[in-house]
């Protein structure tokens, strides 16, 4: 018999816990200069003079203000601190709420401020925050993750990605050095919590300093500080577990750190379902490459081959997963640099979906019943090295070589069940990659006015994915040529080779603080080589070739793109606004059994400005028209095959697709009111789109682009807020996606709308030592409808989040969620998850103990809905069973 938490018992519980925050006696008022000016993000610390009550501090917002609960009738010692002023303070005993305002007075003298600095549990300077870790932390967390977690203003998602005052963290450094190329997840996941002293978040960061202030740099990095006594140690831990059912894991994390030298090694071996690395976290490797310009190859669209594919983090049956990565970085000397990490993960899964499919014309629907068992043998490899050389203030050099290669074997057995035939189908891929990607950067300050920027890029990407489809029914009947047999052996064999050259000049002229002037030179030059090959192999040993049908494509594409852009930025008051345009030459080339060559020219405005409300309260609004061309499988203009039931044929004579882009969005952050929100409304509207026509016959969809005029819109407003009573979080989200696009199916032209609408609640404790909960509920709307068509889904996913340390040593975790999905049919689906765990480890000991269930109510599969233009997809997708672990923990 399992329980079930009740959601109305966990929030009244919540406020039972938090019933004397709310209720504690508040001081507060202005803080000032002696000439009443006030000092906004002054530090004030409420030190009580009793062993077992907590610190509390609050800093000043922009208007000076500050305020401070506290615990009714207990002794404080008030400490106010501002860079620049003498060190202000008193006892405090409320027994009742009071105001009080306090003058500072200039200070003379310069190392108390420093020590004063070092004391504040957060810093506000310019675009930097930094916190003192021990202010907020118990000494039980183990990871980054938990200490992040009780910063104000930081969160921490379940994929490892952070986000601090609403803007999402783009680079993780420590001690000043990228931590696996800058991407969050495997820092926060594994760094050890005690190694911790520090933490920065650093706005608008660049890693070229001489262009702080001249690049417009959005991103925002995290710099973790570490101990003194971790400067030139070997840190971390090891863990060991063996579960029911034989299954195992193991986990070492090993760092070395000192003044000049940081390695940093990561593995896991496990069976049960924790996946090291996923596609996202691929991504943020990608996007790791390349310090300062935006990749002007973003232009196209190029090739995605098999790579990615299996990164994302599906469910399944069983599986094996086995990740290393090493990280290193040297500092040889004052000017040069050397760094570079490798990644290798291997994952074997065995996978069962089922599906329900309606396919769907003007007048009629074909129903398909969908079984899927498969089995992966996928692996990659992942290796960068880096080299900086700063000769001086004036010159930064840098090149960055990185390497891919992935080997995928994938394997699926179809059972196929519509109104007119059962098929079972085998599919077999085998895909090996490789990408070598090249960057060299020269930035050069010439003078105060004048700095000049020289970025090469250089990518090569090769793949050869070979399928083969074994079945007992003729499949695709009247679009591919198949000879009648005892059995059906299809067989098809992609190549892909592209190389890509990127050269960009680009120059600074600064014409005083308030104006700048950037011209921008480049060239890009892309070539693909794509070439298919499907056949027939009989049962006699011939061969039957689809070439004679029209497949067999053999294309070289080329485009270049030669462009010149001028911009200027100016500032007047808390506004500034950059705006300029970009011409672009299109050259292209499609050579194949016919010649297309074509040349165009493009030019492309865009406009971006930042309202600077004050330091904690920003809004910014960008707009750019845009091109993108499609890459070289869209332009083979012979048959080609996608799967068992659809086939596709490519398009010469597309040519760029152009859209305009513009978002909004408005951040505010006030520690004064214990509030952080953050609001955004993006549209796109695409004026020469390409879409697919596509004819359907039963379940089998034969598709062709091409390029039309057909308007489509997309608006997306997202909004959060994060709230703070006392040692209770509030926070609030919703999002709202608006699209419409043209469909053609069945030679008909239909407009098509798509509405997503969602929300979120959640309440949370940040307690010390009471028990710890998140409580909250998500809810989504996703309406599609046409001319014909109108189908509706909604997914509401309660949930709770448990963690309590306790007795000086053990930490218990919890979590459960229910995901229910129903559509419009009156349709439902249901799956709840649970998992749990009790740590122990006893204080000063290096050994920890953990017991641990995932999925500890049985659920067996999980349940999911799609829908597009053609298709409702209703799908069951089969999850590993319940599993008990026992694991040991080494720290070193």
């Amino acid at each position: 018999m399992y329980l079930k938490i009740s959601i109305q018992k966990a929030f009244i519980f919540i406020f039972i816990l938090s019933f004397s925050d709310f209720f504690g006696q508040t001081i507060n008022g202005l803080v000032t200069d002696t000439l009443r000016k006030p000092l906004p993000y002054t530090n004030i610390i409420a030190k009580p003079l009793s062993d077992n009550i907590e610190m509390v501090f609050a800093i000043t917002d922009e208007k000076g203000r500050y305020k401070l609960v506290l615990q009714a009738k207990e002794n404080y010692k008030v400490t106010v601190s501002y860079l620049g002023f003498q060190q202000v303070s008193f006892e405090v005993k409320l027994t009742e709420n009071i105001i009080k305002n306090i003058p500072l007075k200039p200070s003379t003298n310069k190392l108390d401020e420093v020590i004063i600095i070092q004391e504040v549990p957060v810093r506000v300077k310019e675009d930097t925050i930094t916190y003192n870790t021990d202010a907020f932390t118990t000494g039980t967390e183990r990871k980054l993750k938990q200490v992040l977690k009780k910063l104000p203003g930081v969160e921490v998602d379940r994929n490892g990605g952070v986000t601090v005052m609403g803007k999402k963290v783009n680079k993780l450094l420590v001690d000043n050095k990228p931590f696996f190329g800058g991407g969050t997840k495997l820092g926060v996941e594994n760094i050890p919590a005690d190694a911790v002293d520090g933490v920065e978040v650093i706005d608008n960061y660049t890693e070229v300093i001489m262009l702080k202030g001249l690049s417009d740099s959005d991103q925002m990095a995290m710099n973790i500080k570490l101990k003194k006594d971790k400067k030139r140690f070997t840190f971390g831990d090891i863990e060991t577990g063996a579960g029911t059912d034989k299954h195992y894991l193991v986990h070492p994390n090993i760092f070395y750190y000192s003044p000049k030298t940081n390695v940093n090694f990561i593995g896991d071996i496990n069976d049960i379902g924790v996946k090291s690395f996923t596609i996202k976290d691929y991504l943020e490797f990608e996007g790791g490459i390349g310090k300062m310009l935006s990749d002007p190859s973003s232009y196209f669209q190029l090739s995605n081959n098999a790579f990615s594919g299996f990164l994302g983090n599906q469910d399944f049956k069983s599986g094996i997963n086995k990740f290393g990565a090493v990280n290193i970085s040297q500092e040889i000397n004052n000017n040069w640099d050397v760094s570079g990490y490798s990644i290798y993960s291997n994952t074997q899964n065995e996978t069962q979906v089922e599906t329900e499919n309606r396919y769907l014309s003007q007048n009629e629907e074909t129903l398909e019943s969908k079984i899927v068992n498969g089995s992966t043998d996928n692996s990659f490899f992942l290796g960068k090295l880096s080299l900086d050389y700063a000769p001086g203030d004036n010159d930064d050099v840098s090149y960055s070589g990185f390497f891919k290669s992935s080997n995928n074997s994938d394997f699926d057995g179809i059972s196929s069940i519509s109104p007119t035939i059962t098929t079972n189908l085998n599919s077999t891929t085998e895909d090996n990659t490789i990408t070598v990607k090249q960057n060299a950067e020269w930035h050069k300050k010439l003078s105060r006015k004048h700095t000049t920027s020289l970025t090469v890029n250089y990518q090569y990407d090769k793949s050869n994915p070979n399928t083969n489809w074994l079945t007992n029914q003729p499949i695709l009947q009247g679009l591919i040529p198949l000879q009648n047999d005892n059995e059906y052996n299809i067989n098809q064999i992609k190549s892909l080779k592209l190389h890509n050259l990127n050269v960009l000049f680009k120059h600074y002229w600064v014409l005083n603080r308030s104006n700048h002037i950037y011209t921008t030179l480049g060239n890009n030059t892309l070539d693909e080589k794509y070439i298919t090959d499907e056949y027939q192999v009989l049962t006699n040993g011939s061969i039957n070739n689809f070439n004679t049908a029209d497949f067999g494509n053999d294309l070289n594409y080329r485009i270049n793109d030669f462009y010149l852009a001028m911009q200027h930025k100016f500032k007047v008051g808390i506004v500034e606004v950059k705006y300029g345009a970009s011409a672009h030459n299109y050259n292209w080339k499609a050579n194949q059994a016919t010649q297309t060559h074509k040349n165009k020219w493009v030019v492309l405005p865009d406009f971006l400005t930042n309202v600077e409300i004050n330091s904690s309260e920003k809004l910014r609004f960008n707009y750019n028209l845009k091109s993108r061309f499609s890459d070289a499988p869209k332009f083979a203009n012979k048959f080609q095959l996608l799967g068992y039931n659809a086939v596709t044929r490519g398009n010469e004579q597309l040519e760029n697709e152009i859209y305009h882009s513009a978002r909004l969005l408005y951040t505010k952050f006030s520690m004064y009111r214990g509030i952080a929100m953050s609001g955004s409304a993006s549209y796109n509207k695409k004026v020469k789109s390409i879409r697919s026509q596509v004819q359907l016959q039963g379940i089998d969809r034969f598709s062709m682009p091409f390029l039309t005029d057909n308007p489509e819109t997309r608006w997306m407003f997202r909004g959060n807020i994060r709230k703070t009573f006392g040692k209770i979080i509030t926070k609030v989200n919703g999002n709202l996606t608006l699209s419409d696009y043209f469909q053609e199916v069945n030679g008909t032209l239909s407009k098509n709308k798509s509405n997503s609408t969602g929300f979120g609640l959640e309440l949370a404790t940040n307690f010390k030592e009471w028990p710890n909960i998140e409580v909250g509920f998500k809810k989504n709307y996703s309406n599609f409808s046409s001319e014909n068509l109108s189908s509706k889904f909604t997914n509401e996913n309660p949930y709770i989040n448990f963690e309590y340390d306790f007795l000086n040593g053990f930490i218990l975790m919890a979590d459960y969620s229910s995901n229910t999905y129903r559509d419009n049919n009156n349709q439902k689906n249901n799956y709840e998850i649970a998992n749990a765990s009790l740590f122990y480890q006893k204080e000063d000991s290096a050994w920890g103990f953990k017991v641990s269930g995932t999925n500890i109510l049985g659920a067996n599969f999980k349940n999911e809905n799609s829908f597009s233009e053609y298709i409702i997809s209703d799908q069951r997708t089969y999850i590993l069973p319940r599993i008990w672990m026992f694991s040991i923990t080494y720290k070193l």
